[in-house]
């Protein structure tokens, strides 16, 4: 017997989220993309602060600094909401809008070590500013780490989500994380992976759609 086209079709329906799940998460990861983010935590008896992200750029509001030189050897001050990671280098400054403190009491302290690109945010004066080689929406890995501190010493109250800032100009975020360290990204080859299983098997199914399926007769 042939089993209708239009039967299977309307199987074959059930199956469209299976198909949509991983275009979606594709966009997702790229969406994240769109964000950096300081994580500032404690690690084997010392602070840490560690950038991760990316940022775009384009229409980007430019400070009353546009380049300049900067920070070193890298720093952070709760009271005011300024962090500076990485190594020394020329910057381009922006305008972010968003807290001017992260309700902390500390004086600036200076970092003891520093890795990676230059990065500052400096809230109360409504600044951020990287690297002037710094091409838009590729990585941002940076550092900075006080040796012998705490999240209390540098003048920390609270833990979480201690700050947002828009960059003005623009749809991006910048986000400070205290307490927690960066979480381990997912390996991007298996959201492609999994879109490409998804992409074979929809062929493979209509494949089997438009061949029509028969019994052979009976004895």
């Amino acid at each position: 017997m042939v089993i209708p086209l239009r039967t299977l079709a309307k199987h074959s329906k059930r199956f469209t989220p299976l198909l949509a799940a991983p275009a979606a998460l594709l966009l997702g990861q790229e969406q994240a993309k769109a964000v950096l983010t300081y994580n500032i935590f404690e690690s084997a008896g010392n602070v840490a602060v560690q950038t991760s992200g990316s940022l775009n750029l384009t229409g980007a509001t430019v400070g009353p600094q546009p380049e300049t030189e900067g920070c070193t050897p890298g720093g952070i001050t709760s009271s005011v909401a300024a962090i500076c990671t990485g190594l020394k280098k020329n910057y381009r400054q922006y305008v972010i809008s968003g807290p001017s403190t992260f309700n902390g009491s500390g004086a600036t302290q200076i970092a003891s070590s520093v890795s990676g690109i230059n990065t500052i945010i400096i809230g109360i004066v409504n600044v951020f500013a990287i690297d002037s080689t710094y091409v838009s929406t590729t990585p941002i890995v940076s550092s900075a780490t006080f040796n012998g501190q705490t999240l209390a010493s540098l003048g920390f109250t609270t833990t979480g989500l201690i700050g947002t800032w828009s960059l003005v100009g623009t749809s991006e975020t910048i986000n400070v994380i205290l307490g927690n360290p960066p979480a381990a990204a997912v390996p991007g080859p298996l959201p492609l992976f999994g879109a490409a299983a998804a992409f074979g098997w929809s062929r493979r199914l209509r494949k089997r759609i438009a061949t029509p399926l028969s019994t052979p007769p009976q004895a």
